[in-house]
């Protein structure tokens, strides 16, 4: 059953990339050409769905926790798919709002659910190499959909996002079917209502990061993660539609550069992760610090870079390198945690750290966003970058604190 439900993992991982790329691989060319978004516009979408993902992420988490992460998972899966129909259905500024709001509901009963699932399906497994090769699987289904989101593009942008919304459903009843959950017991055995209970685990689960200096430190490195990338995530292109010259090769034009700029990512990123999955079965936990710590310094100077290219060919090796960074590091910090968090509260601390990223994202992003509307688009991802700074310096004091727990 445990290699039934690393199987379906990675099968999860694939299908799941696979769709949401073919959403959004032109979400925001969509967002700009269609439904008529400006800068700061962009940025408010952002702005919305991570304030539904903060608002959401504990309550979800700890339902997780309480009843079942197989459920919460399969739930998140069918809103991500009602989401995405409302989004390519209607292009209104106020529909896409909406839409943010449903789908990023089902990103917060995924989120730490999931990654809780497996821990518990596959204690025996390192969980570096199962979040890494997760990554790696998620990134070649994402490769798939960025193709087939690009070719539904060139016919009609909404295309694939609605394609996929339909799609997300379909496969929601797939895991119905298919999903496993053995290992699973509920942080609580006595139930009274349904806040009593999440109210009863928060706190339960509070106490615990209190005491935990180590995931209290990473937690914190989650949050700075967030202030830093939601001005990339949603700037990115305007700057290469205002600021660079797109090359045309025959059929690529505006539209399916971008599609190809994530596949040119994916691949990059499925073999740095294979290199990375080599290095830390020989390093083992202990090379986490440091290479959190690479990581995090190669974004921001990868995303300065970006930032004050002006030539294409430069603008695009310092945008893969930036998106690379990123993809490499988010696994080893989900591992670190899943390391520092107990069997029955792991979802719970896992939405704690989505919560945190979500909040970080809702102060980086009008940062960035506004800066970009006062100054230039190259000056809000500039800020963006800047944001990462303190993780330089809690990375290692989360190495240290772990090195101090061992020694006790």
């Amino acid at each position: 059953m445990r290699t039934r439900a690393y199987s379906v993992y990675l099968v999860y991982e694939f299908c799941f990339s696979l769709l949401r790329s073919m959403a959004s691989v032109l979400s925001l060319v969509y967002y700009s050409e269609v439904v008529g978004l400006n800068a700061l516009q962009l940025v408010l979408v952002g702005t919305v769905l991570e304030t539904a993902c903060f608002v959401l992420e504990i309550p979800t988490g700890v339902v997780a926790d309480l009843y079942s992460r197989r459920r919460s998972v399969i739930t998140g899966v069918f809103l991500y798919g009602a989401g995405f129909i409302l989004e390519g259905s209607l292009p209104w500024f106020g529909a896409v709002l909406l839409a943010q709001v449903v789908w990023g509901c089902g990103d917060t009963f995924i989120s730490g659910a999931l990654e809780a699932w497996i821990a518990s399906e596959e204690r025996e497994r390192p969980m570096d190499e199962v979040f890494l090769r997760g990554g790696q699987t998620g990134q070649a289904g994402g490769i798939l959909g960025i193709v087939l989101g690009t070719l539904l593009g060139g016919l009609d942008l909404r295309l694939p996002i609605v394609t996929a919304g339909l799609l997300f459903l379909v496969f929601g009843l797939v895991l119905l079917r298919v999903m496993p959950e053995t290992n699973f017991s509920p942080v609580q055995e006595k139930r009274n209502n349904v806040l009593a209970d999440m109210a009863g685990l928060f706190k339960v689960n509070l106490r615990f990061v209190k005491g935990a200096p180590v995931l209290l430190v990473l937690l914190a490195v989650v949050f700075c993660g967030g202030l830093a990338s939601e001005g990339f995530d949603r700037l990115s292109t305007v700057h290469f539609l205002e600021d660079a010259v797109m090359p045309s090769f025959g059929p690529l034009d505006r539209v399916t550069w971008f599609g190809v700029m994530r596949l040119l990512g994916g691949g990059l990123n499925i073999a740095a992760s294979q290199l990375l999955i080599a290095h830390m079965e020989k390093r083992g936990p202990a090379g986490r610090t440091g290479v959190v710590f690479l990581t995090s310094a190669g974004y921001i100077l990868s995303l300065t870079l970006f930032a004050l290219g002006k030539g294409f060919w430069l603008m695009l090796a310092a945008f893969l390198l930036t998106g690379l960074m990123r993809s490499l590091k988010e696994p080893l910090l989900a591992a670190w945690m899943s390391s520092r968090a107990e069997e029955g509260m792991r979802a719970t601390v896992f939405s704690t750290s989505g919560q945190l990223d979500a909040f970080g994202q809702i102060i980086g992003g009008p940062i960035a966003g506004l800066a970009a509307q006062q100054i230039s688009v190259s000056f809000g991802l500039v800020c963006t970058a800047l944001l990462l700074l303190p993780a330089l310096f809690l990375v290692p004091a989360a190495g240290r604190a772990g090195k101090t727990e061992r020694t006790r």
